[in-house]
């Protein structure tokens, strides 16, 4: 007896056009991975976020397109488009971050672990700082492409650009950011 192999995203979207109980198959699909994305960039919010990205979707599914047999990309790009609205906090939070530079880790007692801790901390810092002076649409590339691991085609499918753009954008934050991830590299030779 073999198994019926799953129906593909765009079918699924497409069957939920007549029966709107089927898009909760893409609810099951793609909210924890999304969530986690979404955790990264606002832990306060990602739930809210999250939770907007797939009513969106759910009201945006008739005019569904699909890229591949994957939604994947056409939720994150409703992400995108939503945290459009929350730049400047998601700017002032990466600022903050880095301003704390470590400092919420004490080591009173010098341990292995706490120093790691510590480094990592102040790695993270000097990251979010970085990634702070970054445009916005080059974050969202970058972040996508890292943190998401979507190929170009993807961040170009999600953010609706050119693989060319992904291609530009990415350079460009590659180039923004490698002064202070150079400068992390350095510390811990010297340091």
């Amino acid at each position: 007896m073999s198994r019926a192999e799953p129906e593909n995203d765009a079918d699924v979207i497409a069957r939920s056009l007549t029966d709107p109980e089927a898009f909760g198959l893409i609810f099951e699909r793609y909210f924890d991975e999304l969530h986690r994305y979404l955790r990264r960039r606002f832990p306060e919010q990602a739930e809210e976020i999250a939770s907007d990205v797939f009513v969106a979707a759910f009201d945006a599914r008739a005019r569904y397109r699909p890229y591949g047999e994957s939604a994947r990309p056409w939720l994150y790009g409703i992400a995108s488009n939503l945290l459009w609205k929350g730049r400047r906090s998601e700017r002032r939070s990466l600022k903050a971050y880095a301003r704390s530079d470590g400092q919420r880790i004490h080591v009173s007692d010098v341990q292995a672990e706490a120093v790691q801790r510590l480094d990592a901390e102040r790695h993270s810092a000097a990251l979010a700082d970085a990634l702070a002076q970054l445009a916005a649409p080059d974050r969202d590339t970058l972040l996508l492409y890292a943190v998401a691991e979507f190929s170009y085609d993807e961040v170009a499918a999600a953010l609706a650009i050119p693989v060319g753009t992904v291609r530009s954008r990415l350079a460009r934050a590659r180039r923004r950011c490698a002064p202070a991830l150079h400068a992390l590299a350095a510390e811990e030779v010297h340091g």
